[in-house]
Formats: structure tokens, sequence, C-alpha cells
């Protein structure tokens, strides 16, 4: 944890479609840096995305993976929840993601955690 940035606390869970306008942008550009987190070639995102797609090609093509993710207020990822991840790729992630740097503050009224959908999709 970084010193002097107390942990988010988590809120009430508000819908896409029930968030303000500033908290479905920020989720948005969250989504864009895991993409390019996921993107980055190193040994351990070409593992990760290895197991992710053979998981996909298994699962009819596509399956959907909810991710928590608490920011803190400087734009850090601090803490990453999964669900529908297999445990060992759930590790890879989390540690993939915890620590990275959003490039921007949440809302400073943003509930969190910040929910994303990730959509796998096998390629053809």
């Amino acid at each position: 944890m970084l010193h002097g940035a107390a942990p988010a606390q988590a809120a009430a869970y508000h819908s896409a479609d029930g968030a303000p306008a500033a908290w479905r942008d920020y989720a948005l550009l969250v989504g864009r840096r895991v993409q390019d987190w996921l993107g980055q070639d190193s040994e351990q995102t070409r593992r990760l995305r290895m197991s992710l797609e053979a998981r996909s090609q298994q699962n009819a093509s596509s399956s959907t993976i909810v991710a928590r993710l608490w920011i803190l207020a400087n734009g850090t990822v601090e803490r990453v929840d999964l669900e529908g991840f297999d445990p060992a790729d759930a590790e890879a992630l989390r540690a993939l993601l915890t620590r990275q740097e959003v490039g921007a503050p949440p809302p400073a009224d943003m509930s969190q955690p910040l929910h994303l959908k990730l959509s796998l999709q096998a390629k053809n």
C-alpha cells in the first residue's frame, strides 16, 4: 500500500446505466488501460493471453469475466478481485493489474470497486 493513501471504501453498486457520466468515462479509460496492459509484449502477458485464448475456445468462443478494481486517489490500482477465472489465470491477471498506473485519478465521488466486464473472444 502506498503511504498517505487510504484504500477506497466499497460503496453501493451502481450499474453503468445509473452511473454519472464521469464514472462511465473513467471506466472506459480503465478498460482501455487493461487492454493495453494485456497487450504488452512480455513473457507474463504472452502466457496469460495464451491461457485466456485457450479458455475462450473451450467455452464456445466467448466468455465474460468480471473484474473488480479498487483504484487509489493517485490512479494506482490497489486491489483486484476476479470472477470467472481459473485460479492460476486469476493470480496472473491480478499480478499484472495490481500497482499499475491508470494515468488519471478516479472521480472523487466514484463508488468503488470499479466493476469491469472483460470479454474473451477466440481468434478464428
